[in-house]
């Protein structure tokens, strides 16, 4: 669950996302006079004067719940585009590149972070003996703005 949908539900336990969504006691009781009204009735007109009544409760009913998905959706992608944006994700990389302007292995790769970076050359150079001294090849990272 994210973040966010977590901090509007702690203190709610009605919205919770693991509870499944059950009726209020008020619901139940005038779905079951519903239901006794319509089990007693013996008049067709009547009958279907509610079964009308039904129909479009229920496709007011659906038309919100639609509605409410679409907000809910739009939310959580925007929330979402405000998280990445305030990490710099959307905007920034960084790449490493040889001091020599050469392609190899490492030169070229592209990271979501500074530190990714710096931990790939680390252990580039921690592989390297001091007797590699002249083979040694030199790396720059650098920010890439898309």
């Amino acid at each position: 669950m994210p973040q966010w949908l977590r901090f509007l539900c702690a203190g709610c336990p009605a919205l919770s996302v693991e509870k499944p969504i059950e009726p209020s006691t008020v619901m139940q009781f005038q779905t079951e006079k519903l239901r006794r009204t319509i089990q007693e009735c013996q008049d067709v007109d009547t009958l279907r004067g509610i079964a009308m009544q039904l129909l479009q409760l229920h496709e007011k009913k659906s038309a919100i719940a639609e509605w409410a998905t679409k907000k809910g959706v739009d939310a959580e992608c925007r929330a979402l585009v405000a998280e990445m944006g305030n990490n710099n994700k959307l905007a920034n990389t960084f790449q490493i590149i040889r001091s020599d302007g050469q392609s190899d292995e490492i030169a070229g790769r592209h990271f979501s972070s500074y530190d990714e970076a710096h931990t790939v050359l680390e252990r580039y150079y921690a592989d390297l003996s001091c007797c590699d001294e002249d083979e040694r090849e030199y790396y720059d990272i650098v920010e890439v703005n898309s």
